[in-house]
């Protein structure tokens, strides 16, 4: 414990039924975090204020003056698997005046963007953290189209977006840091983060398919992707590039679809948008990881999955083979 440090309390975590989550293969990994089980708590919803400390924007760390990482700034699940730029800690820092935050955290992915990082700019704006003033948001560099798409629909008229170079670190009196309110390894978000999704306004997606493959990562890793694509032809499932379509289009269009078919690093995060979509992950392994089957639980989204089979998952490294009768079967049924 810090001190001087002030504890906000926001509101109580929640308890989220997941009767399904005992059938699923999760991986050791899962296990060993408590994930698995028939209810996922969540996180109390709090923030830090710090005094007179330091902002690290390219790590997406905060520190005391004297270097020690403050906990609340990343997730056990960080730890181990970010780099922190090291420069960067021990660089000469920026001074900035009044109350600042971070918005990114440590791990960058539109997954951590839509799960982690802008539920914790939510807090921001609590009406509890008001008397704290105004206060500035920093990212390290240009904002990406879905960062600026959604954090325009956050509101919040005292906080300040700042675009800060990575590399030097930013000294301020008062450093404000929110919790994650989601748990490491898992995607559920809570339910006043899932009502301000449905509030988004987005345009109204009128060609869009209502079957719908999130063609990303998801195809180009698959070794079999000619029976993969051939599969969703013949189940009327459409194929779209979420890297070659603006954020508000794509996220229009999984709130419209009825299935999304993909992978939890090629869009399938996205489905927090959705309202009725049957979500269909495409696994690079035979047991997976409970990310988006959590996301797709806190939403109230029918969930299914796609393993690969295990002699691919033992002879290959970059790609997988992926069980394409299974997929046949479930989209057969999905579909009928």
């Amino acid at each position: 414990m810090l001190r001087g440090v002030e504890l906000v309390h926001l509101g109580g975590g929640e308890s989220l039924p997941c009767p399904d989550a005992e059938t699923l293969p999760m991986g050791n990994e899962a296990i060993r975090a408590g994930l698995g089980t028939s209810r996922l708590a969540l996180p109390p919803a709090r923030l830090h204020v710090l005094r007179d400390a330091l902002i690290h924007p390219g790590s997406g760390v905060v520190t005391t003056l004297d270097g020690r990482v403050v906990a609340e700034s990343v997730t056990a699940h960080m730890v181990g698997r970010v780099a922190l730029d090291h420069a960067e800690m021990r660089a000469a820092p920026i001074d900035m005046d009044g109350t600042v935050a971070v918005f990114r955290s440590p791990l960058r992915s539109q997954f951590h963007t839509l799960v982690d990082d802008l539920p914790r700019a939510g807090l921001l704006i609590h009406p509890a953290v008001g008397r704290l003033g105004n206060m500035t948001l920093v990212h390290d560099g240009p904002l990406t189209d879905a960062e600026s798409t959604l954090l325009a629909h956050l509101g919040g008229r005292r906080v300040r977006l700042s675009e800060v170079a990575a590399g030097r670190p930013i000294r301020a009196k008062t450093v404000v840091v929110p919790n994650y309110v989601t748990r490491s390894g898992a995607g559920a978000v809570p339910s006043w983060y899932r009502r301000w999704a449905d509030g988004v306004a987005l345009p109204v997606a009128e060609r869009a398919p209502r079957r719908v493959f999130l063609d990303a990562n998801s195809g180009a890793q698959v070794a079999n992707r000619l029976a993969l694509l051939d599969t969703l032809e013949r189940h009327d499932v459409g194929l779209i590039t979420p890297s070659s379509m603006p954020a508000a289009e794509l996220f229009s269009t999984l709130r419209d679809a009825e299935l999304v078919v993909g992978s939890a690093d090629g869009g399938l995060a996205g489905c927090l948008f959705s309202s009725r979509a049957h979500v269909v992950e495409l696994l690079d392994d035979v047991t997976l990881n409970p990310e988006i089957y959590y996301l797709a639980a806190s939403r109230g989204l029918p969930y299914d999955f796609v393993p690969a089979t295990a002699a691919a998952t033992r002879r290959t490294r970059s790609t997988s083979v992926l069980d394409i009768g299974w997929l046949d079967r479930l989209l057969g049924r999905l579909t009928a």
